[in-house]
């Protein structure tokens, strides 16, 4: 039978981070990646506004549109409630966005 550990035991001590060197340093290779996508954004977003204008669906119109919304203010917020009577009650929320105003009205 296996014995049941109360204590957890793990190469770290109290106090002390668990990647103290943080996160890698990227290599050129993955920085060059990252720089030429960045300057192919321009040439992305015409293609995806393209689309958003005179797109052959509406499906693809909205879609469109709804990925330049949400690039540019974040989707919107989806909050979940627990009940602790054991039920589940989810709640949406839908952030709306004025471009006029410094923070969204929930």
């Amino acid at each position: 039978m296996a014995e049941n550990k109360s204590k957890t035991t793990h190469g770290f001590k109290k106090g002390q981070s668990g990647n103290p060197g943080g996160r890698p340093k990227l290599t050129k290779e993955a920085l060059d990646l990252v720089q030429a996508c960045k300057d192919k954004t321009p040439g992305a977003l015409r293609v995806i506004e393209k689309i958003m204008t005179s797109g052959e669906t509406e499906k693809n119109r909205l879609a469109a549109a709804q990925y330049i919304i949400d690039r540019g203010y974040g989707k919107a917020v989806q909050a979940v409630e627990a009940n602790l009577n054991g039920r589940l009650d989810s709640v949406i929320e839908f952030v709306i966005v004025d471009a006029n105003r410094d923070t969204p009205e929930t």
